[in-house]
Formats: structure tokens, C-alpha cells, sequence
């Protein structure tokens, strides 16, 4: 058997795993909750905002800010589920 099957091998049992399994879960769940803490949140902060003192000029400096903020929540929550898995995998690893 080569190191080649070999690492095959051990990428089919990891992927198989239950630690694997349940990490994804949790990671989505975690990327979920931080998900909608940020909309939650950016929509709050949508309900403050006095649409009828808006000029022209600061629609495209909205349009940006929310452009941003959306990148940023989807950012953080891409990284949470990123962590978590890693998590996961040094847990199962150690098992």
C-alpha cells in the first residue's frame, strides 16, 4: 500500500466519522446564530435610519455600508465554521 492509499484512507475515515458528522452540524449551527445576530443587528440599526432625511448623494454610501456589513457577517461566519471543523478535526485526530 502506498502513502498515497494510505492518506485516502484516513480522508475516507474522516469524512465518514461521526466527530466529522457532528462537528458540520455544529459548525453550521454556529455560523447560523452568527448569521442572524449580524441581520438582527443591522436590522435594528435599519430601523433608527430617517429615510426622509436622505439626499440622493447618501444612497450610494448606504448601499456601500450594508455591502460591507454583509461581507463582514458572512466573513465571520465562514470563519466560525471554519474553526469549529478545525476543532473537530483535531478532536477526531486525537481520538
Amino acid at each position: 500500500m502506498s502513502s498515497d492509499d494510505d492518506n485516502q484512507h484516513m480522508y475516507a475515515r474522516w469524512r465518514n466519522s461521526e466527530v466529522s458528522r457532528n462537528f458540520h452540524r455544529l459548525g453550521l449551527l454556529v455560523a447560523a446564530i452568527i448569521l442572524a445576530v449580524g441581520l438582527l443587528l443591522m436590522a435594528k440599526d435599519a430601523l433608527g435610519l430617517k429615510l426622509w432625511d436622505l439626499i440622493p448623494a447618501d444612497i450610494p454610501i448606504l448601499a456601500g455600508g450594508i455591502a460591507i456589513g454583509l461581507t463582514g457577517i458572512g466573513l465571520v461566519s465562514l470563519a466560525a465554521y471554519g474553526v469549529v471543523r478545525a476543532i473537530g478535526w483535531a478532536i477526531d485526530k486525537s481520538v
